[in-house]
């Protein structure tokens, strides 16, 4: 075990690819003849890894998201979101919050909620008197939000590990979802009377009735998806169908800025980030096979039933683990691979696998927001041009409100399962 788990630890390290780090790994360790396992066991797994109808749902809501961005949705959200908080001391960057709470309802993918949602808005608020620094931090933690408010494509993702409902699981991350924002408007607020960030334009009745009409479509959407899923209406796959179907309707009919020659494009960004997270899945299907064949899952339950047999300790030692790996792994690799070796650990202390599912999301939400690896920080200085040294320092106290996000839902559990269990009692996906 210690060949596999070295070499893979070793390749991530050198640079390369989590997907062939892992892939490598797995392969040399089969070959290597340092077990009975016959190589071609790779090739099965592999395939087997990325063989899921649950999976079906990423590519749909990658490209929806994408229509999203290019069918005018998201500049109209921008447009209501200012008509209705735009006016108060700071009022961008509750914009920006709002903004991406709504987006979240249809994407469920941070990185693309921050290159869309941060490319409008820092600019505007960098034009306003807003410290580049604190715009590129707000809009990289407001994009947090996405992958924890359902739909999420990290709980598809989660679900196809574990076997558990992926509607129980959308349901499960509304309120942490919904607690972000708040705990995140509220560092706004203080932000703004600490700093004198700038009024915002003066707003009316008026003004706030004509962005609803111009936003009506888009606001629309999220509420489609989300009804449909959790009125039983369609499957989370479907879902993913409706909201491609609805991205195109409302970019090219009904707001006019989507058109036909934008969609090869649009295809080919969606599948080359399909691809991506299907090709990890698939290599570490292999990976977390011969670790649990290694009995690393056993063991796993032996270390961790040594140190305490209280839950709530456990929890803490996971958090702070994944937040530590979160530095330096991206997200969903560090869920693939962790996720079958945590299950019998999970099993043994009775924590609720869609409970610890939410929890996961906002640990690797954390790490989307830390560096090294800290993708949002690279995306929102890719698309905004501010450098990184002048985000970290106004970014430190958004981290502290989604950590205590997580806090709380680590030790409270009713806030995650509370909706699982009034609307979807039976574990049914």
């Amino acid at each position: 075990m210690l060949l596999l788990v070295g070499l893979m630890l070793l390749l991530l390290l050198a640079g390369v690819p989590v997907a062939f780090a892992i892939g490598i790994a797995a392969a040399v360790f089969l070959l290597s003849g340092s077990s009975d396992v016959p190589p071609v066991v790779l090739a099965q797994m592999t395939l087997s890894g990325a063989d899921s109808f649950i999976l079906l749902a990423v590519p749909f809501f990658i490209f929806a998201g994408e229509l999203m961005n290019a069918g005018g949705i998201t500049r109209r959200l921008v447009a209501f979101a200012e008509a209705l908080v735009g006016s108060l001391r700071g009022g961008l960057a509750y914009v920006v919050v709002l903004v991406n709470m709504i987006m979240a309802g249809v994407s469920g993918a941070a990185i693309a909620d921050a290159a869309a949602v941060g490319s409008v808005m820092i600019p505007s608020m960098v034009r306003r008197g807003y410290r580049p620094g604190f715009a590129g931090a707000v809009n990289a933690a407001a994009a947090t939000i996405g992958p924890v408010v359902p739909p999420s494509v990290g709980f598809i993702i989660y679900a196809s590990l574990t076997g558990q409902s992926v509607g129980r699981l959308f349901l499960a991350g509304a309120i942490p979802g919904l607690l972000m924002g708040l705990y995140l408007m509220v560092v706004c607020f203080i932000v703004a009377r600490k700093d004198n960030l700038p009024l915002g334009r003066r707003t009316s009745l008026r003004v706030v009735a004509a962005g609803l009409k111009d936003a009506f479509w888009a606001l629309a959407m999220p509420v489609i998806i989300l009804g449909g899923i959790l009125g039983g209406v369609v499957t989370p796959t479907e879902a993913g169908c409706l909201a491609v179907l609805y991205g195109l309707f409302v970019g090219t009919v009904i707001y006019g800025e989507l058109r036909m020659a934008d969609l090869p494009y649009l295809l080919a960004k969606s599948a080359k980030q399909t691809a991506v997270i299907l090709f990890i899945i698939a290599t570490a299907k292999t990976f977390g096979w011969l670790l649990t064949y290694l009995d690393a899952p056993g063991m796993l339950v032996h270390v961790f039933g040594s140190i305490s047999d209280r839950p709530w300790v456990f929890l803490l030692v996971m958090n702070t683990m994944i937040i530590a790996l979160g530095c330096f792994m991206e997200g969903g690799s560090l869920m693939i691979i962790l996720t079958p070796l945590l299950l019998p650990v999970l099993t043994n202390y009775q924590i609720d696998l869609v409970h610890f599912g939410v929890v996961f999301q906002l640990n690797i939400m954390i790490g989307l927001l830390t560096p090294p690896i800290g993708m949002l920080l690279y995306v929102i200085t890719g698309v905004s041009g501010v450098e990184m040294n002048k985000i970290l320092p106004n970014l430190w106290p958004f981290l502290v409100a989604i950590v205590l996000v997580l806090l709380l839902t680590t030790y409270v559990p009713v806030i995650t399962l509370f909706l699982p269990n009034l609307l979807m009692p039976a574990a049914s996906g």
